[in-house]
Formats: structure tokens, C-alpha cells, sequence
């Protein structure tokens, strides 16, 4: 009994052994999965791109982890693919929108109800540089730049509410000083879309100063709010700029649920004689 428990043992440890050895690390399965996608073999492609995922505890080189996505669709195994693709929004701030909707490897998952869901959430990855989300309640808006969805076919800004019930706000802003500003009241111009704000919405206005006890030149629309469903339409907001101002700092926000959506917003410099829309600087 001992000597059969004994060749027993030595057996599965020869085995285990002979397992371990044949076993890829991390880039053997990635270069198999690649040349078995070049070969058509789009399941064994996928599953190799698996293993491999699984030598570093299901973790992925963003590229690999999309080539698997390619590789499951391919393989008409579409719960496979989203699952990739959801890694990858989730996990590696993937941002690649025009990448996903033109890549000939994803055309079998057009058609499922999930496609329109994940590219929003692709879009949610992406503002310019220098732009950045805020508000009282910025985690309950979705806040993301929306393809096609502006005046003419141009790519916006849009804010929609995640929440059913939201106390608070979200807002796109960014900040700029132009010197040409300083001392001057400038014009900011942009135009809004709305659909079923609930509560206000509107364009907002900021000038900062090196003193923060002092008052700020400040308007963000709430005396003339936005609400409802409106078409797009053009709103102003006139401030004075401090010869010392330290900031302007500018957006759109969302107060409450629903949704906006931002365009052409511009500046200029205009007369003295023109009123400002927050009263005068003091």
C-alpha cells in the first residue's frame, strides 16, 4: 500500500511538473493568440488571449485585452466581447471611440442593444485636456463630449443626470486667463440645448482674484435659468476683469436631473458702456 501511495504521488508530482513546463508565460499566449487570429481560428485566438490574461491574475496590456474583444466578436461570442470591452472602460480609462465604432472586427455587435450603452460609456472617457468635471455632485451626471450631437453634425459637451433624484449639481469647466482680458468686461457667448431639466440649468462665469476674502465677479444664469426641453439658443453672460484677477474659470452645469448639451462658447472683449448680467465688480 505505502509503495502504490508512493508511484501515486510521484506520478501527479511528474505531472504537475510536465503542466508547469509546457505552460506560456503572459507574451507566449499573446503572440499564440495573435497568430491564430491571423489563421481565422478566432475562438482559439480569444481563449489563448484568456490564458494569458490569467499568468497576471486578470490583468491585461490595455492592447491585448481589445485584440481579445476583437477576437470573442469574431468568434460570435458577444458576452465574451463586452466583458473586454467593459475591462477596459472600467480599468484603463479607454477613450479609442472612433477605433471601437470603425473596427470591422466589432461589426457583429452593432446590432445588440449593449453597443449604444458601451460607446457612451467610451465617451464619458474623453474630454480635452484642460477640461475637467466638478459640482457638488459630479459623480451623479454622466459629463462627456457627444459625437454629432451639436448645431450642424458638431461634436458637444453634454451633461445628463445618472440619478432619478439628484440635490445638487454637476458642471464641464475649465480655466484661462488671457492678459488681453485684464482690465476689460468681456463677452462670453455660447449656445444650449436642453432636454427635460427639471430643475436650472445655465452657462456660468467666474473671475478669481489673488484676495480670496474678496467678492468675485460671478454669474451663472441663475436669475434667468434654463428648463425644460428647449431647442438650441444663444445666451450671453457680460463680467468686468480686475487689472489683478488670477483666474477666469468658466462652464456649464446641470442642477438637478436631466440633460444639456454645450456649443460654440466664445469670448471677446467688448465696450465699457455694455452692462454687465451680475452687476458691476466691487
Amino acid at each position: 500500500m505505502r509503495i502504490l501511495l508512493g508511484i501515486f504521488i510521484f506520478l501527479t508530482s511528474t505531472v504537475s511538473l510536465f503542466s508547469q513546463g509546457t505552460k506560456l508565460d503572459y507574451y507566449g499566449y499573446i503572440r499564440k493568440a495573435d497568430s491564430l487570429y491571423w489563421a481565422k481560428d478566432y475562438k482559439n485566438s480569444a481563449i489563448n488571449y484568456s490564458l494569458g490574461f490569467e499568468t497576471k491574475g486578470w490583468k491585461a496590456i490595455p492592447d491585448d485585452r481589445y485584440k481579445s474583444a476583437c477576437s470573442w466578436a469574431m468568434a460570435n461570442v458577444p458576452d465574451s466581447a463586452f466583458y473586454q470591452i467593459d475591462r477596459l472602460i472600467l480599468n484603463a480609462n479607454f477613450k479609442e471611440y472612433d477605433r471601437v465604432v470603425q473596427d470591422y472586427n466589432l461589426k457583429s455587435l452593432h446590432s445588440d442593444k449593449r453597443w449604444k450603452e458601451f460607446l457612451e460609456r467610451i465617451e464619458q472617457n474623453i474630454l480635452p485636456e484642460g477640461c475637467f468635471r466638478t459640482g457638488s455632485k459630479p459623480q451623479s451626471y454622466h459629463m462627456f463630449i457627444s459625437h454629432g450631437a451639436g448645431q450642424e453634425g458638431r461634436d458637444v459637451f453634454t451633461i445628463k443626470s445618472k440619478d432619478k433624484e439628484i440635490d445638487g449639481f454637476g458642471t464641464l469647466m475649465q480655466n484661462s486667463l488671457p492678459p488681453e482680458f485684464l482690465g476689460k468686461k468681456i463677452r462670453m457667448t455660447g449656445y444650449m440645448k436642453s432636454e427635460n431639466v427639471e430643475n436650472w440649468a445655465g452657462f456660468w462665469l467666474r473671475i478669481d482674484l489673488p484676495d480670496k476674502e474678496a467678492p468675485k465677479s460671478f454669474d451663472n444664469m441663475h436669475e434667468r435659468p434654463i428648463k425644460g426641453t428647449t431647442e438650441w439658443k444663444k445666451y450671453e453672460i457680460v463680467l468686468y476683469v480686475p487689472p489683478k484677477s488670477t483666474n477666469i474659470a468658466f462652464g456649464g452645469l446641470l442642477n438637478g436631473i436631466g440633460q444639456i448639451w454645450l456649443d460654440k462658447i466664445s469670448f471677446e472683449v467688448v465696450d465699457k458702456s455694455v452692462p454687465t448680467t451680475a452687476g458691476e465688480y466691487k
